[in-house]
């Protein structure tokens, strides 16, 4: 036997296939070998590989055979019962069949959980609050259960006399927003519910809380207790606590959203915020009479007992030139929480705005140096109780870079100029500084895995390398962000694009999905930005790798938050999810260094395009 070595990029792959024979090599992928092949669905997806250039049937039918020799067939149709699934392959210019049959199950979906008829019941695992919980006075904390249907359900929060009843919404799921009736410091404690028979007395027998099913006899009552606990503060705006040395994130609210959830703010170490409540591991802090934000507790640390509640006020803000860039000075001594954000008008001019809470407008005196090259104007405005908004018109439509800097007694906001461009240069990006980070790294951050077992992170790595010489052909300093196979933490990899000084940065990745639907089910490429004024580069790269690859356009995606990306304001940033390696074709290519070197080409393009637009 020897062994047949295929080649893509820098990853050798061993495939074995006994010399001279006529039959190619097959093997079946998904299902995976060696594990029961049963399904409850009407349907099986099928991945596998066989002989490079070989034609292959599944289940009577010819697919596609990609240059990696992988296959895959979604939505074979499966019978109740067993299903046997022929595999076939043929090796190019042979008429000798490799024949593998594909065992499939498939099986009745599992039988609902029988609850009893003739008795009281509650589903353990359903019991609302499931964390700890800390409420602001007046406010409401869900507690649900599901339970016997037109059952009598009510609950009681601790410390509480009065049991408080819980509305049905069908199908024995009773839910009710409850709050304490005093407005003082409660100490947290668990939620009781007791379940009776309808116009039974609440003569109880106990249920063991957050586990399965219970049952008593009838008219008698279950009670438990959920498996999180309720307390509250009473209004306290010295309640503070102190932002860490690593700092903080804010998040608008606490919602399961891919890469961190909806962000508001980086806080710096030293920020003073008032805490109002709690969910599980985040506290809710109070920025303003009307905005509320939630930030992760191991970020903050209690602060001293006698520090007071901050408030900013400020008289005078100034606006001058230093160097490449202009500068917005505010004096502001106490350590309250800030926000700066790009947008963009309706006319598609850009501006900055910096939102300062806990603020009140003194601001008589708005200097404008004649030094200030890129600044036009700073307005100053009451935009909220408790919320002061300084807004930054540009001279130019578009915004470059910018970045906010906390000191001692103030807060410093650097915009910065675009970068020149010498005109007699064959390339725009002639000169510039560019950082290119591979995204992942190491034997700990993989990345997504496709079927050929290459992990995404070399794939990468190679395209990083290939647009590494492109840029450095056009004359641009390149800054590689991720060195060799290193895996640098997201804040780090940040850092290091900041430290860089680059006039654009580039973050190279590979896409990923659930196969569960189907292995050719998505397909494309896609190109990621966070802030408003970054929109145009990811564009300008979006069009020219779908014209250089002739992928199915995944789409443009704006306010995402990878970390360098979203921490990247003082260069446009992009993030190119070059295409998906979970689909066999997308990774085919992805595996070719030929079309990693036209993506690379297509990017540096796409750099271009955009920097002749500014």
């Amino acid at each position: 036997m020897r062994a047949l070595r295929f080649w893509f990029g820098a990853a050798a792959l061993l495939w074995p296939v006994l010399a001279g024979a006529q039959a190619p090599a097959l093997e079946v992928l998904s299902p995976r070998p060696g594990e029961p092949a049963s399904t409850t669905r009407e349907f099986v997806n099928v991945l596998g590989r066989t002989t490079p250039g070989s034609t292959v049937r599944v289940g009577g039918e010819t697919v596609t055979v990609f240059s990696t020799g992988v296959f895959a067939r979604d939505r074979v149709p499966l019978q109740p019962g067993a299903n046997t699934i022929e595999i076939e392959a043929r090796a190019p210019g042979s008429s000798q069949w490799q024949r593998l049959p594909l065992q499939v199950e498939r099986s009745a979906p599992p039988t609902p959980v029988a609850w009893p008829t003739a008795a009281l019941w509650l589903d353990g695992s359903s019991l609302r609050p499931a964390e700890p919980v800390v409420l602001a006075p007046g406010e409401g904390v869900e507690v649900a259960v599901r339970a016997t249907p037109g059952a009598r359900v009510e609950a009681r929060l601790p410390g509480q006399k009065a049991w408080q009843p819980l509305t049905e919404r069908g199908n024995g799921r009773y839910r009710a927003l409850l709050a304490f009736e005093a407005g003082g410091d409660i100490t947290a404690g668990p939620v009781q519910l007791r379940v009776m028979a309808a116009g039974t007395a609440p003569t109880s027998a106990p249920a063991p809380a957050g586990k399965g099913k219970a049952r008593a006899k009838p008219n008698r009552a279950l009670t438990t207790e959920a498996p999180g606990t309720v307390g509250q503060w009473r209004d306290d705006p010295e309640r503070l606590y102190t932002v860490g040395a690593e700092g903080a994130e804010l998040l608008h609210g606490l919602h399961e959203v891919r890469l961190g959830g909806p962000f508001l703010a980086e806080l710096p170490a030293g920020t003073l915020l008032a805490a109002t409540g709690r969910r599980g591991d985040f506290l809710r802090v109070q920025l303003a009479p009307d905005t509320s934000a939630w930030v992760q507790e191991k970020n903050l640390q209690p602060a001293d007992a006698a520090t007071p509640a901050p408030q900013a006020v400020f008289t005078s803000v100034s606006l001058s030139g230093e160097g490449e860039h202009d500068l917005l000075s505010v004096p502001l001594a106490a350590r309250v929480p800030y926000r700066v954000h790009a947008s963009a008008g309706p006319d598609g001019r850009e501006f900055l705005d910096i939102e300062i809470y806990n603020a009140q407008l003194a601001t008589t005196w708005v200097s404008h140096r004649a030094s200030a090259k890129l600044v036009r104007q700073v307005l100053v405005e009451q935009a909220g109780p408790g919320r002061v908004r300084l807004r930054l018109l540009p001279q130019a439509t578009r915004l470059w870079g910018w970045r906010a800097e906390r000191t001692p007694t103030g807060l410093r906001v650097l915009v910065r100029a675009a970068p020149r461009i010498e005109a007699s240069a064959a390339s725009p990006l002639a000169g510039l500084r560019v950082a290119v980070e591979a995204g992942h790294g190491s034997s700990a951050n993989l990345g997504a895995v496709g079927a050929t077992g290459v992990p995404e992170k070399d794939i990468n790595r190679w395209t990083a390398d290939a647009l590494q010489a492109e840029l450095q052909a056009a004359g641009a300093q390149v800054v590689v962000i991720r060195e060799g196979d290193e895996n640098p933490p997201l804040r780090e990899r940040a850092r290091r694009v900041a430290e860089s000084q680059a006039h654009l940065f580039v973050s190279v990745h590979a896409n990923s999905t659930d196969t569960g639907a189907g292995f050719l089910r998505v397909s494309g490429t896609s190109h990621f930005y966070k802030h408003a004024p970054h929109h145009a580069l990811a564009a300008a790269v979006h069009q020219r790798v779908l014209a250089a690859t002739g992928l199915p356009d995944f789409g443009l995606v704006g306010n995402f938050n990878y970390t360098p990306v979203r921490l990247s304001t003082w260069a446009p940033a992009v993030l190119v999810e070059q295409a998906f390696v979970s689909h066999p074709g997308d990774e085919a290519q992805l595996l070719d260094p030929a079309f990693r070197a036209r993506l690379a080409q297509a990017v540096r393009a796409g750099l271009e395009d955009f920097l002749r637009t500014r």
